[in-house]
């Protein structure tokens, strides 16, 4: 019976889905984005430049990609990054809306994100595809790192990598220097 309402529910969605607020459906039920603030814009433009200085010959680094995880789940990721060799696999429609997650997905909390959506939205981006999730908690100035072996939390002065994104290296410390700049001016 859930099924059937969320399948309907997409359906029905083309209209509103991409309002903002963005909504995402799992679990049968419509759950609104969290409206992004200054420290998240900041954290979330920070990781598109690192990234777009490690992968931006290797795919697409984007920002807010509504994904499709099956017939009743779509999700939008902070921030994807999806292979070249993985996006010719798509068509042309299937590369605007994917129907699939990511490689990598980056979620940035917000103070008003709830712990359990936060672990099943992880837990659907690796059962439909991701090779890695980032869980970056800006106040807290740690990441989150959620693949098939498990994860890891990194604070200062640790580093992320992943052997699915070779010679991408993310410094914890890098990630968060802008907040730090900030921080520090006031």
């Amino acid at each position: 019976m859930i099924e059937c309402r969320a399948i309907k529910m997409l359906q029905d969605a083309s209209s509103w889905l991409d309002e903002k607020p963005y909504k995402e459906i799992f679990d049968g039920r419509i759950h609104e984005k969290v409206s992004p603030k200054r420290t998240h814009g900041i954290v979330q433009g920070r990781i598109v430049s690192l990234l777009s200085a490690w992968g931006g010959g290797r795919g697409d680094i984007v920002v807010e990609w509504r994904v499709y995880l099956n017939r009743t789940t779509t999700l939008v990721p902070d921030v994807s990054f999806m292979s070249d060799e993985r996006l010719r696999a798509l068509s042309e429609k299937e590369r605007e809306t994917p129907p699939l997650a990511p490689e990598l997905v980056v979620e940035i909390r917000s103070p008003d994100n709830r712990k359990r959506n936060i672990l099943r939205k992880e837990a659907l981006y690796l059962a439909h595809g991701a090779a890695a999730v980032l869980d970056i908690d800006p106040q807290a100035r740690t990441i989150r790192v959620i693949d098939a072996n498990g994860e890891v939390t990194l604070g200062p002065g640790d580093t992320f990598s992943h052997p699915t994104f070779p010679g991408l290296i993310l410094a914890v410390d890098d990630v968060f220097a802008p907040l730090n700049r900030h921080r520090e001016s006031v």
